[in-house]
């Protein structure tokens, strides 16, 4: 897999995406919405790589051989995503529903008073438990994420709620990890995405949807060094405009020697992949990551 999702150029024009976003803000997230059915198409269309990384992705999931309505629904539900993502950043959620799902377990670790690390994946909509941290809960939570990604989407979509850009760790940055630390021994919490790698990070081979696939070390690692807990979260798209956010503990915090820190963290990426292929199974189109994730060469062509 490598960083090759790091590698793909952002696409469409600021112009194009700046008229989008004012065109949604100003009819509407129901008005706006058929458009995606165009923009949908045009991704089918003319994304080859990401069209063969799809139809990789949803036999794994147990969609036997995928038909071009299976590949038509993944496309649409990721536009419909990106699109929401817009209305979460602007505070404009009237045409939204979100339930919350396993909040005993999330409110228990809160009134401790100790910072946590909360993964979540490229599946789904991280932006929205962001957003109801910043605004609806008053949640203490910040983002460890490469900003250079999408670097000119984030921007504009970033002008409409400064203060989730201000919720941002820059991944890679010089004092990134001190400043996370920092956040935790305030009480904090720490997001991150915990299923793409980058260059030179430690790895690990776990199953993930009945094949190998390299995941990364680094979230594990980190919980370990740091002592705290990680809660799994996950925000899935159900249609019509709503949203089920589900958490649950993927492990307490515990005290690792640097010996063992290296097996620990395998054993969590391995517990990682196994609830994310439980979320996967039970929102296929939910998944985000349109590249050759399980590095086999597969997408090579559509």
């Amino acid at each position: 897999m490598s960083s090759e999702w790091r590698d793909r150029p952002e696409r469409g024009g600021r112009r194009i995406t700046r008229f989008y976003i004012w065109l949604c803000l100003t009819v509407g997230r129901r008005m706006a919405r058929p458009i995606l059915y165009g923009i949908a198409l045009y991704f089918v269309l003319s994304a080859p790589r990401e069209r063969a990384a799809s139809v990789q992705y949803l036999a794994r999931v147990g969609k036997g051989r995928p038909g071009p309505m299976d590949l038509y629904r993944h496309f649409f539900t990721f536009s419909t995503v990106i699109m929401d993502r817009l209305f979460f950043l602007a505070n404009r959620t009237g045409q939204i529903s979100v339930s919350l799902h396993g909040t005993d377990a999330f409110d228990a670790l809160r009134a401790t008073g100790q910072g946590f690390l909360l993964a979540s994946a490229h599946f789904g909509s991280f932006e929205a438990l962001r957003v109801m941290g910043i605004s609806d809960r008053n949640l203490p939570v910040k983002a460890l994420m490469h900003v250079e990604t999408s670097s000119q989407l984030n921007d504009l979509l970033s002008s409409f709620n400064p203060a989730v850009t201000e919720s941002v760790i820059a991944l890679g940055k010089p004092g990134a990890m001190l400043e996370v630390k920092e956040w935790l021994e305030q009480g904090g919490i720490v997001g991150i995405l915990a299923d793409r790698i980058t260059d030179g990070e430690k790895l690990t081979q776990v199953d993930f949807l009945g094949a190998p696939a390299p995941f990364p070390l680094g979230p594990w690692l980190l919980a370990g060094m740091l002592k705290v807990p990680v809660m799994l979260c996950f925000a899935v798209y159900r249609g019509r405009g709503h949203y089920d956010i589900y958490f649950e503990m993927l492990t307490d915090a515990h005290e690792t020697s640097r010996r063992d820190r290296d097996a620990a963290a395998e054993m969590l990426a391995a517990r990682y992949a196994g609830r994310l292929a439980h979320y996967c199974r039970l929102a296929p189109y939910n998944w985000f990551n349109l590249f050759d994730f399980w590095g086999d060469g597969k997408t090579a062509s559509s």
